[in-house]
């Protein structure tokens, strides 16, 4: 998958990681319960103050892993055209969130790569394939990454005001070169 990286909630600035040369900024993660996490120099792999986003995902779930956590934000479903059929990722009969050129018995033999060409399947993102709030507006509970950490007392207020993190696009560090326009997001 490469590096991960977001925006900050209150900010909106992309947190680059340390190996793209742009000097790193401090970074909290932060819960609606109040807990956080310092990064002071972000290494692009969703650890924050030694905590890995993704386990934190997992745990705010009731679900045990750092793999559960990616696949509830990264959820992906291949539907049929006519909605009989769906099989969530990870449950493809041996294909997997990298590989959809494993042929499938139950389609036939057809990868589900060719499913989706031949127009019988689509590929479905219920969770907008990163997209913290639709995942959030989905029932699911999620960090926030702030350059401010908010005050104890008005911490729920706070969280409630803010957004959750956008992706960057660029990955934390992938930026375009100094002078070309960044993409628009």
């Amino acid at each position: 998958m490469g590096f991960f990286s977001w925006k900050t909630s209150d900010t909106k600035r992309a947190i680059n990681n340390h190996y793209s040369g742009i000097p790193t900024f401090t970074v909290h993660m932060i819960t609606e319960d109040g807990r956080h996490w310092k990064e002071t120099m972000y290494d692009g792999y969703g650890k924050f103050g030694g905590k890995d986003i993704y386990e934190l995902i997992a745990e705010m779930n009731g679900l045990k892993s750092r793999e559960e956590g990616l696949n509830l934000v990264y959820e992906t479903w291949l539907v049929s055209t006519d909605g009989s059929r769906k099989y969530r990722q990870g449950m493809l009969e041996g294909a997997d969130f990298f590989n959809w050129a494993v042929p499938l018995a139950s389609e036939g033999g057809k990868t589900p790569n060719e499913l989706v060409e031949l127009n019988l399947f689509k590929v479905v993102y219920p969770n907008g394939y990163d997209d913290w709030e639709l995942a959030a507006k989905n029932g699911f509970k999620l960090p926030k990454l702030v350059e401010q950490l908010p005050g104890t007392q008005n911490w729920k207020e706070m969280w409630d005001k803010l957004p959750y993190p956008a992706r960057d696009p660029y990955q934390g560090y992938f930026y375009p070169p100094e002078g070309e326009e960044e993409e628009e997001y």
